[in-house]
């Protein structure tokens, strides 16, 4: 095998050639394989960051959600007490008025009573008086 002129000048050749491509081709080319690396992975870093904030969000919705709902459950709860509150004072204050009422009632029928009473017991007298004149033919 014999090394002949040819070989060194292609040699050269590629030589030239490749210091000339390099920063007019192959410069720009890495350029913009670089380029699209960041790119790709600068765009799922931002994903990952936004995800991660996403979840971040979320579990903070959930908390104030959570929180809502035991302030929602407080005031119900409360309500529920105020409701009853009221409840018992009005049944509070129909038992007031209906005791009041059956006590004017009872006074009514009490003076009723003895008013009858009385009544019967002057009839029952004139009564007797008219028995005793009757069996005993004279006055008594």
């Amino acid at each position: 095998m014999e090394l002949n002129a040819t070989v060194l000048i292609q040699a050269v050749i590629i030589l030239v050639l490749m210091a000339w491509l390099s920063p007019v081709l192959f410069g720009p080319v890495m350029k913009v394989f670089e380029e699209r690396d960041r790119r790709i992975h600068g765009a799922a870093d931002e994903a990952k960051k936004q995800l991660g904030s996403a979840d971040e969000k979320t579990a903070v919705v959930e908390q104030k959600t959570k929180e809502a709902q035991q302030k929602a459950r407080a005031v119900l709860i409360d309500l529920r007490e105020q409701a009853r509150a009221v409840e018992q004072g009005v049944l509070d204050q129909a038992r007031d008025k209906a005791a009041a009422r059956l006590d004017e009632a009872r006074a009514e029928l009490f003076e009723a009573t003895e008013t009858t009473r009385k009544a019967l017991k002057g009839d029952a007298n004139a009564i007797a008086d008219e028995i005793g004149k009757k069996v005993l033919g004279r006055a008594a």
